[in-house]
């Protein structure tokens, strides 16, 4: 047996695992996601949740008062005003993580891993019987891929988080990361 069968017989019980996929099914149906806090600057019908400093902030904008003798938000020497424009405090989930752009990056890597071994083995007449069960590998990575979000789905690593906490303690996540290692590894 040749070594590139014997690392091709590898990747395919790596690729064979139920946990595995399962995990990336997991990540598919319910990424990680994280709470953030951000202030857009919006008109004041448009504000949901406004508090005194956010006020303050944005009466010091340009063209965020005007003066008014109808309803006014308050009331200075005498002067009645209103705000046009505020900084409004908006919790958003986001799901563009490291965790996540790490499990996108697992799976384009996987693809891009096993398509050259493919071509690989189907040269070779004892490796070729590998080919059918590799491709159906790859299709199954290409339609995990597919059901990505984009917000993260071709997002970029600006480096490996190998020791990214929730890759290393969440289930999901750490399993994905294990077989990243063991194919880097060989």
């Amino acid at each position: 047996m040749t070594p590139d069968i014997e690392y091709a017989e590898k990747l395919l019980d790596r690729f064979s695992s139920h946990a595995l996929w399962n995990a990336l099914q997991a990540i598919v149906d319910h990424p990680q996601q994280e709470l953030r806090v951000e202030t857009p600057y919006v008109n004041v019908g448009q504000a949901h949740a406004m508090d005194a400093s956010l006020l303050g902030l944005s009466a010091a904008q340009p063209g965020s008062l005007a003066n008014t003798s109808q309803m006014a938000h308050f009331k200075n020497k005498n002067i009645k005003w209103r705000f046009l424009n505020v900084y409004d405090r908006r919790i958003v989930r986001y799901d563009n993580t490291i965790a996540n752009r790490f499990a996108a990056y697992f799976v384009r890597y996987a693809i891009r891993l096993l398509r050259p071994l493919v071509a690989m083995l189907s040269q070779d007449d004892e490796a070729s019987e590998m080919v059918p069960e590799f491709l159906r590998i790859i299709g199954r990575l290409n339609g995990v891929l597919s059901q990505m979000p984009e917000s993260f789905k071709y997002a970029s690593l600006d480096e490996m988080p190998i020791d990214h906490p929730f890759l290393q303690f969440d289930p999901r996540y750490h399993i994905i990361l294990k077989t990243y290692l063991e194919c880097e590894n060989g």
